[in-house]
């Protein structure tokens, strides 16, 4: 969810410019290279790191980030709304936002956009029986919505309790056409209260909300059928190959300066090309015009050319984003502390940064981006200790009884090896590290297997079944102060739960409980220390480091970067030709 607050980082935007020729209109098609296949465009049920690089498009929340600013402006709304203290009534001593959308909104269609879309998603997310368990662990805090009766384009947004993400939770989710995505109005027929997780045995038993979520849920509404608010529309989605956008025609925001309402290029073309050897020859011979998450060798290569040099801008903003190994809690064998922490010292992460990174990237030590606030500082990075790992394994009794090289010990009446399975995606980095980890391994006597396949299969067959042991994973976060801790929370361990690492303590749960309730900023702070410190203490995960981005935009195109996710946004760049060089 795009949860949002101002926060003091050193962080830039750095612009381009380049000597504008004139260019026809058929030029005007920007070619974006993506990593793979993002699955599913629909930001309420998948939102992925890779689909938001091209549903930031087409759906568009009430409210986002500037990328220069990095401050909360409104997009398809008056203002940001003041909280307002309720002291009377049902909800007295709880928060109110009042919400006002801008009259000229409007969907593809040309009908307005009103309080009524808002509702519907709200709806929509807090229904149980949908795939949006990541923004219902927020919006559950909504505890009514009211339309304004003498006009529909206002609404309040009230929470019984004050809850510190108030603000963000409800003007920083993706509103949908009700038309699109319900068009028989189903949901207007249920009171917005009746969805809330305490009624899920009942709802489940309603058929006619159990038809409306499967369609909710289905391939329908993230592959075929998509449409929001943003200024491009979806064209078409050749899976593993592209995906075309077009900026609609007669947009209400085009002439607006918010940089989410700007159409720069006419069209965008998404190509999927998993190879990045591939992508730089497209990059080279003028096919692509952008590619991002280029390869440290790579990026320091192509900006030393200087032919490459001369065709193409570099940026390298720092996004709040970083590596992690996910671990399986509930494995068998991963469920014992002394081996997620021995696993975590045979990662030589200061040798990975330096040779993967050419140095550039930043230990992290848990969950929280080093650059907050928030963040642990007094945790220190786990060191590379082979010495120290096979300690761990030797109290956790695993010895190499029949000296194969391979650890091993008896569970449940049968002897075990050490052995892992690592899922990797096919992503470079995420075979080079393990890799690096299957080297490494060998010499604390642990066997690593690691298994290829795509992102879709591991996600369906393992991620959400939780049947596997290590992934490497990207864990991103937003710009806000405070960042939604439900991740680690056993409530959100499920097949459609944040939870994915099936991570379980019941202290971590009760401080991550205890985070909205606290009004004091040093306090809530001291709450995302400790809570830190459980997870470092319980290994959850092998937290490795925070990369800085790697972009390279054509020369053709005069655009920025920004710190914000995903570092760039095409649809503010402007076509000016062949560069020319004094």
């Amino acid at each position: 969810m795009r949860t949002l607050h101002y926060l003091l980082l050193s962080l830039f935007i750095i612009g381009v410019s380049s000597c504008k020729t004139d260019a026809p209109s058929s030029a005007n098609t920007i070619n974006i290279r993506l990593k793979k296949d993002p699955d599913r465009l629909n930001p309420l049920l998948f939102p992925n790191p890779i689909a938001r690089e091209v549903y930031q498009y087409i759906h568009l929340p009430l409210a986002d980030y500037d990328p220069a600013s990095l401050q909360l402006i409104p997009i398809l709304i008056r203002q940001i709304p003041r909280e307002i203290q309720i002291d009377t009534g049902q909800y007295k001593g709880g928060v109110a936002f009042d919400i006002e959308l801008l009259p000229e909104t409007k969907w593809e269609n040309g009908s307005p956009i009103t309080a009524e879309d808002y509702l519907f998603t709200m709806k929509a997310i807090n229904l149980p029986l949908t795939d949006a368990g990541k923004y219902r662990e927020v919006t559950r805090h909504i505890s009514d919505i009211v339309i304004d009766p003498t006009n529909n384009r206002k609404f309040r947004v009230i929470f019984a309790q004050d809850y510190m993400l108030a603000l963000e939770t409800c003007i920083t989710v993706e509103i949908y056409p009700r038309y699109v995505y319900d068009s028989l109005n189903v949901l207007s027929s249920y009171n917005f209260k009746t969805f809330n997780e305490t009624q899920y045995g009942q709802l489940k038993t309603d058929s006619v909300l159990v038809h409306f979520a499967q369609t909710f849920n289905s391939a329908q509404f993230s592959r075929e059928k998509i449409s929001g608010a943003g200024p491009y529309s979806f064209v078409s989605w050749t899976a593993d190959q592209s995906i075309v956008l077009e900026k609609k025609k007669d947009y209400w925001g085009h002439t607006s300066a918010n940089p989410y309402l700007q159409q720069g290029p006419d069209k965008m073309i998404f190509h999927i090309i998993p190879d990045e050897v591939s992508a730089i020859a497209l990059l080279k011979s003028g096919q692509l015009d952008v590619i991002n998450e280029v390869s440290a060798d790579a990026y320091e290569t192509l900006e030393h050319d200087p032919i490459t040099k001369d065709q193409f801008n570099f940026f390298h903003p720092e996004l709040i984003k970083q590596y992690y190994i996910l671990l399986n809690n509930g494995d068998p064998i991963l469920k014992d502390v002394h081996v997620r922490k021995a696993l975590a010292h045979i990662m030589d992460v200061d040798n990975i940064i330096m040779t993967l990174e050419h140095g550039k990237g930043i230990r992290t030590n848990g969950p929280i981006h080093p650059l907050k606030r928030t963040y642990n500082a007094d945790l220190p990075p786990v060191t590379y200790d082979i010495s120290e790992a096979k300690r761990l394994l030797d109290e956790a009794e695993w010895q190499d009884t029949d000296n194969d090289g391979i650890r091993d010990k008896v569970m449940n009446g049968k002897r075990q090896p050490l052995e892992f399975e690592v899922l990797i995606s096919g992503q470079e980095l995420g075979r080079k590290l393990s890799i690096l980890m299957q080297e490494s391994a060998a010499k604390a006597g642990i066997k690593i297997k690691i298994t290829e396949k795509d992102f879709k299969l591991i996600r369906a067959e393992h991620i959400k079944t939780r049947k596997f042991q290590m992934i490497p994973s990207v864990l991103s976060q937003d710009l806000q102060t405070w960042d939604d801790m439900t991740k680690w929370h056993s409530s959100s361990d499920g097949p459609n739960g944040s939870n994915e690492m099936s991570y379980h303590n019941a202290a971590t749960d009760a401080l991550i409980d205890q985070i909205p309730t606290v009004k004091d900023d040093s306090a809530r702070v001291a709450l995302y220390k400790q809570i830190q410190q459980y997870i470092y203490d319980d290994q959850a995960a092998i937290f490795l480091y925070a990369p800085e981005e790697r972009i390279i935009i054509s020369k053709k195109w005069e655009g920025k970067a920004t710190a914000k996710r995903p570092g760039y946004l095409a649809n503010t760049f402007k076509y000016v030709g062949v560069s020319v060089t004094n």
